[in-house]
C-alpha cells in the first residue's frame, strides 16, 4: 500500500524544496535571527489558514453567484475576492494577532520574516494539494511538471506577498508617520499582487510573460527592501533599540478587512456594468 503512494509523496516533497530555500534565505537576512521555534509555529499557522479559508469559500462563491457575474467581472471576482482576498486576509490575521504580539517581534525586519513564514506555510499546503491532485490525475509526468512550474510561479508569489505584507506592517508599527495607511496597505497591496497573478492565470488570454514580468518586478522591489533593512540593522547596536510607535487596534483590523472587500466589490460591479 505504501509503495503505491510513494511516488505521490516524492513529488509532493519536491514541491517543498523551493519553500524551504526561500524561507532559509529570508531568515538569514535577519542579523538578530528570530527563534526557530517561533518561525516554525508561524509557518504551521500559515498551513492551518486553509481551515478558515475552506469555511468561507462557499460563502464567497454563493454571494458571487447571486450577483450573476459573467465574463471579465467573473474573472475579477474569482481572482481578487474568492482567492486573493480570502487567502491574504487569513495570513494577515495570523501576522497581526500572533506575530506582532511576540516579545521577539522587536525590530522592523521581523515583520518581513514572519510575513514570509506564514505565507510560505500556506504555499506549502497549496503545493501539496496541487501536486497530489496532478499525480492522481496525470501521473508522475503531470506531478513533476506541476511541482516545477509552481516552484517558479506560485511559491515566489506567496513569498513576495509575505514580504510586502511584512514591509507595510513594519512601517505601521516602527515608524511615526502614516501608520493607518500602512496598516491598510499591508493587506490591500498583497491582495492586489495576488489578485493580478490569479487574474492572469484565469484569463482566457493567458500569457506566462505577464506572470514572470509581475514576479520579477516585485522581486526587484523586494531586493531594495532587504538592502534597506540591512542598513537599518548595521546601524543598530542591538536588537532592542527599536521603538514600537503604534499599536494595531481591533478597529484598525476590522476597517482594513471590510474596506478592502468594499473596494474590490465596487470594482467588480463597475466591471460588470461595462
Amino acid at each position: 500500500m505504501f509503495g503505491s503512494y510513494s511516488p505521490q509523496i516524492l513529488f509532493s516533497s519536491l514541491a517543498f524544496i523551493p519553500i524551504i530555500i526561500i524561507l532559509i534565505y529570508v531568515y538569514k537576512r535577519d542579523r538578530f535571527p528570530e527563534p526557530p521555534r517561533i518561525v516554525a509555529i508561524t509557518f504551521f499557522l500559515g498551513v492551518a489558514t486553509i481551515l478558515p479559508i475552506q469555511i468561507f469559500i462557499p460563502v464567497i462563491e454563493g454571494f458571487g453567484e447571486n450577483l450573476n457575474l459573467f465574463g471579465e467581472s467573473e474573472y475579477f471576482y474569482m481572482s481578487f475576492i474568492r482567492a486573493a482576498f480570502l487567502e491574504e486576509v487569513a495570513k494577515w490575521i495570523v501576522l497581526i494577532f500572533y506575530c506582532t504580539k511576540l516579545t521577539d517581534f522587536n525590530e522592523p525586519i521581523d515583520a518581513i520574516v514572519y510575513g514570509v513564514a506564514v505565507s510560505l506555510g500556506f504555499a506549502a499546503y497549496e503545493n501539496f494539494e496541487y501536486v497530489s491532485y496532478a499525480f492522481l490525475e496525470g501521473g508522475e509526468d503531470e506531478a513533476s511538471s506541476t511541482a516545477l512550474i509552481r516552484s517558479f510561479t506560485a511559491v515566489p508569489l506567496h513569498a513576495l506577498a509575505g514580504i510586502f505584507m511584512g514591509f507595510f506592517i513594519r512601517e505601521a508599527i516602527f515608524y511615526k508617520k502614516n501608520n493607518k495607511i500602512s496598516i491598510y496597505l499591508s493587506l490591500f497591496f498583497p491582495i492586489c499582487l495576488h489578485g493580478f497573478y490569479n487574474h492572469i492565470i484565469f484569463s482566457p488570454n493567458f500569457s506566462s510573460f505577464w506572470i514572470y514580468f509581475l514576479l520579477i518586478a516585485m522581486l526587484v522591489r523586494s531586493i531594495f527592501i532587504f538592502r534597506k533593512e540591512k542598513k537599518i540593522q548595521l546601524n543598530s547596536i542591538n536588537e532592542n533599540i527599536h521603538i514600537k510607535y503604534y499599536k494595531i487596534m481591533n478597529g484598525d483590523v476590522y476597517f482594513t478587512i471590510f474596506f478592502s472587500l468594499a473596494i474590490l466589490m465596487v470594482v467588480t460591479l463597475l466591471i460588470k456594468s461595462f
